[in-house]
């Protein structure tokens, strides 16, 4: 069993993608020329990676699109265990009429979690300061699509864990988040 990590898939989100989107502009935008083809690169990406006994934590932002997309995303990946932190695009979800809820292991606002001896804290929004930070609790998030570009924020234990942050557009493994945050200083900004 693999521990796998990501965010902002935003799978059915036709404004993301470079070819079909219509927003004026498209520099944040995946290059894909439909939306179909982003969504089926997304779902061979992590069914390549993510293998159906391991476990997959989403760090918000599942999908777009209406309550179709979150049923049609979740059943397209080959992994049993995924773990989803809400995200801002994540209403239908949070709201759960249709029991989007039930697709997923576990669906939560934040986590905090242990594995191994590594604490981790998940929320889909970067955080300045969390739990125990000064401790070497690690901090993941997405939101950001690898957006984010603030070298002293990324020297300490914080990861944007998003498809788009990934150079390979695909999740994050715990051990190569590992290697990353061994590179990384555990700061403190406030009185702790």
């Amino acid at each position: 069993m693999t521990i796998w990590f990501t965010s902002d898939t935003h799978y059915g989100h036709r404004n993301i993608v470079r070819g079909v989107s219509s927003w004026g502009n498209k520099s944040g935008c995946r290059d894909f020329d439909t939306l179909e083809a982003m969504n089926d690169a997304m779902v061979e990406q992590i069914n390549h990676f993510v293998q159906s006994d391991d476990v997959l934590y989403h760090i918000g932002d599942w999908s777009m699109g209406g309550h179709h997309n979150i049923a049609e995303f979740r059943n397209r990946l080959n992994c049993r265990e995924i773990h989803l932190v809400y995200g801002n695009h994540d209403q239908h979800i949070r709201k759960d009429r249709q029991k989007e809820r039930t697709l997923f292991t576990s669906v939560q606002p934040l986590m905090m979690t242990r594995i191994g001896e590594q604490r981790i804290m998940m929320c889909h929004f970067p955080m300045l300061v969390w739990e125990d930070h000064h401790q070497g609790v690690w901090h993941l998030h997405g939101h950001s699509h690898g957006h984010l570009n603030d070298s002293a924020y990324y020297a300490r234990k914080v990861i944007d864990v998003g498809m788009d942050a990934h150079p390979d557009f695909r999740p994050y493994r715990l051990e190569e988040i590992a290697a990353i945050m061994a590179t990384r200083s555990i700061v403190t900004i406030d009185h702790h």
